[in-house]
């Protein structure tokens, strides 16, 4: 009878700090960090081992700016072989850039890396510590990684896009700021990629005294080069033919050639850019789907004349999108 009695109160034990834990999900969902921070701390006086009350706790006073308790926390819950090391061990790196100490916070996401290779989070954290000190060819290495294990997680390509603004590799940028807008949709950072994407077709070819090139070498083998200097000359010849107010129609009429001048330049390379964008966006414009795409992307920065256009063209939209489900 003495056992059965101690089985019974370390059951109710755990199932009151279990609901003490719930209870600061809760709160923490809610934005509401400061009671959430109270009942955490009940549900660990009920059961000091509950790591992830300690999780929890790192991750809100990461958000509200301690980063020294998120630190502490994070240790604690790294410290134990569990399912939430990864994101301890993440928590403790971001904690690090908080305090800028950027050695200490490269050293912890490679041993994310280390620990946990198929993480695409791991992957992308070490990146954008590297784009972070400007070392560009191991942050595309790193972002690389992180789509080719998981190609759905927006932020890889928006962090990709920069990384290859910063390497001047401008076509690969739009083919990843594009790809980023297909998988996200109503933020700041849609709006962000979106700015970025017409600034970007803004720009013409030029040589080093600002006069405009009308030529490239025949013998360039880069493939992205010449779709860069194809779409850039082909954009002067129709630009000027729209208003100034009519920018979603440029905005489309410059994604249909980008789309068009890949399809047709196609060198069916295999590498990660290929498998990557270029196979699907050639695809997408030879299914005819191109001016689609343009409006569904243009949502947020243009919702009335996209709702509009989505009226006049119904059915073109729900063929892309039935083709999108099957991708």
């Amino acid at each position: 009878m003495f056992f059965f009695g101690v089985a019974i109160a370390v059951s109710a034990q755990d199932n009151m700090a279990e609901q003490l834990l719930a209870e600061g999900i809760k709160y923490s969902n809610e934005g509401s960090y400061k009671r959430a921070i109270g009942f955490f701390e009940d549900a660990l006086n009920v059961d000091e081992k509950l790591n992830r009350a300690k999780y929890e706790l790192a991750y809100i006073y990461l958000q509200t700016g301690d980063s020294e308790k998120a630190a502490e926390y994070s240790r604690e819950v790294m410290k134990s072989d569990d399912s939430l090391k990864l994101e301890a061990t993440l928590i403790l790196g971001a904690a690090y850039d908080q305090q800028n100490e950027s050695k200490k916070s490269l050293k912890t996401y490679k041993k994310a890396v280390k620990e946990f290779p198929e993480s695409n989070l791991a992957q992308f954290n070490l990146g954008l510590r590297y784009y972070n000190n400007r070392n560009w060819d191991e942050a595309e290495s790193c972002l690389t990684k992180s789509l080719t294990i998981d190609k759905s997680y927006p932020g890889s390509h928006f962090l990709l896009a920069h990384i290859m603004l910063n390497k001047g590799e401008t076509v690969k940028s739009m083919l990843s700021l594009y790809y980023f807008l297909l998988l996200e949709q109503d933020t700041e950072r849609t709006l962000d990629a979106y700015e970025i994407l017409e600034e970007l077709w803004k720009s013409s070819v030029t040589n080093l005294e600002g006069e405009k090139v009308i030529s490239i070498n025949s013998s360039s083998n880069d493939f992205y080069k010449i779709v860069d200097f194809d779409i850039k000359i082909k954009t002067a010849t129709y630009q000027g033919n729209f208003e100034p107010s009519d920018r979603l129609n440029v905005f489309s009429e410059n994604t249909n050639l980008l789309f068009d001048v890949i399809s047709r330049n196609y060198d069916a390379k295999l590498g990660f850019w290929e498998l990557t964008y270029v196979d699907f966006f050639k695809e997408l414009h030879d299914k005819g789907f191109s001016n689609s795409f343009a409006y569904y992307v243009s949502n947020s920065s243009y919702r009335p004349q996209v709702l509009v256009w989505l009226s006049d063209h119904y059915a073109e939209f729900n063929s892309f999108i039935n083709w999108m489900e099957l991708q």
